[in-house]
């Protein structure tokens, strides 16, 4: 059984500089889009959600590698599709948009599945590890980046806490906003040999 430890404690194990980063390269993700579309903003008009969202998680990650570097404990994995940020030897984190109910898409692989249901084959047998997605809400309609977030779950629907980062400069400030876990009713997904149709409609696949 999944002994699921509280945000605060998460927060204070990853510290404030790996929390800080992963709220940064989100901000500054953000900046990049609303760059994008103001020089073209057809091309974001033309963009499909599912490449869309490939370009931003693209923008966020190299701005997430740059906070990060030189962070004691921290470690990177970039083996695409898969990217992840590892915090000493407990904490596995993936960059994520967050839907309005705070449910995420991902091609079903089974690395993927195990990721988010907090299992998997680990290094070392006896080795405790937290998998957590940080990211931001993105809302549909507006075609927006929101804040930045940092989720916890067991299973794709089962949502345990999600909490709202500070937005920070470049030196950090702000607080941490625990947003509330439950999704709303969910229409379904429909899973096709290799590809899997998201919440929102968007095929495809993108980064695990």
């Amino acid at each position: 059984m999944f002994d699921a430890p509280e945000p605060d404690v998460v927060l204070h194990a990853l510290g404030d500089k790996v929390v800080h980063g992963l709220s940064r390269s989100v901000a500054l993700g953000r900046q990049d889009l609303a760059e994008y579309r103001s020089a073209h903003p057809g091309w974001v008009a033309d963009a499909c959600e599912r490449g869309l969202a490939n370009w931003i998680h693209d923008r966020v990650w190299a701005h997430l590698l740059v906070q990060v570097e030189g962070i004691d404990e921290v470690s990177i994995v970039d083996r695409e599709p898969t990217r992840e940020v590892y915090v000493g030897t407990m904490y596995r984190v993936r960059v994520k948009r967050h839907h309005t109910d705070g449910l995420v898409n991902t091609y079903p692989t089974q690395t993927a599945l195990d990721f988010l249901g907090q299992g998997g084959t680990l290094p070392i047998p006896t080795l405790e590890e937290i998998n957590l997605i940080a990211g931001y809400e993105w809302d549909r309609e507006e075609r927006a980046m929101g804040a930045p977030l940092l989720s916890l779950r067991n299973g794709r629907t089962n949502i345990i806490w999600s909490v709202e980062l500070p937005e920070v400069g470049e030196q950090g400030d702000g607080g941490v906003v625990v947003r509330p876990t439950v999704p709303g009713p969910t229409g379904p997904v429909i899973g096709l040999p290799g590809i899997e149709v998201g919440r929102d409609g968007s095929k495809g696949t993108e980064p695990e």
